[in-house]
């Protein structure tokens, strides 16, 4: 009986490891797909997709095919203790030719800390992401909560992005049907919309709401992208 059950631990763990080693080679071809290509018209209608609190590895892998199916380029305000679990849905995300923000090391409510916190916050949440993409330049910091005051932007000497529409895929009640009307009610060209990447029915929503906005000729690009076309400051979101 001790000889089967030693037989049975050695096939599962046999099994558990040749499941992870398929997961990690996996995601390396993952990082190594062709970049979205979607050429931008400047007369057409935009919209800007933000994605807060990741990367989660449950959710944001799915949230990168759904982008990658639909030539999505997307912006994604990352949180720096979640990027060392991460590291290679970070190079994904700037191989596809995602854009990275700066949505703090630990989310703290920016207006609750000192500015030496606000910058420490900014500062640990770049040096993390430096040791895996050492390259790229973070343009963009969201404040957790969309909270800030005129100090604390003084402090975090970057622009801080907010946003035009909130998919309000963060509430308790929320589903994808209800993300879904909740954006397609107000969409107009030159908006901004935050969502989370770190549930289900963000994944399950995005998967109707991106054909259904290119159907009504709206083209994804990043807060960078949009800034040079349709300037945020204009709309109050910097």
């Amino acid at each position: 009986m001790k000889r089967k059950n030693m037989i049975f631990t050695a096939v599962l763990l046999i099994l558990i490891m040749a499941v992870s080693v398929g997961l990690v080679f996996d995601a390396r071809d993952r990082v190594h797909r062709a970049p979205i290509a979607a050429q931008i018209h400047e007369k057409l209608p935009m919209v800007a997709l933000t994605f807060d609190d990741g990367p989660n590895p449950s959710y944001t892998p799915q949230v990168l095919d759904v982008l990658y199916e639909s030539d999505a380029r997307a912006t994604f305000f990352l949180i720096g203790e979640h990027l060392s679990e991460g590291k290679l849905l970070v190079e994904e995300m700037v191989s596809a030719g995602h854009e990275i923000g700066n949505h703090t090391d630990t989310h703290p409510d920016l207006t609750k800390i000192s500015d030496f916190e606000v910058q420490y916050e900014l500062y640990c949440m770049e040096k993390a992401l430096d040791k895996i993409v050492p390259d790229v330049k973070v343009n963009w910091v969201r404040p957790p909560y969309g909270l800030y005051t005129s100090q604390t932007q003084k402090a975090a000497g970057k622009s801080l992005a907010l946003w035009s529409i909130d998919s309000m895929d963060w509430r308790t009640n929320s589903d994808a049907e209800l993300i879904c009307d909740t954006v397609l009610k107000q969409v107009e060209d030159g908006d901004v919309i935050v969502f989370h990447d770190d549930n289900q029915e963000t994944v399950n929503a995005l998967k109707v709401l991106l054909p259904a906005l290119r159907e009504k000729g709206f083209q994804f690009v990043t807060l960078t992208q949009m800034e040079r076309y349709r300037p945020l400051s204009d709309n109050g979101l910097l």
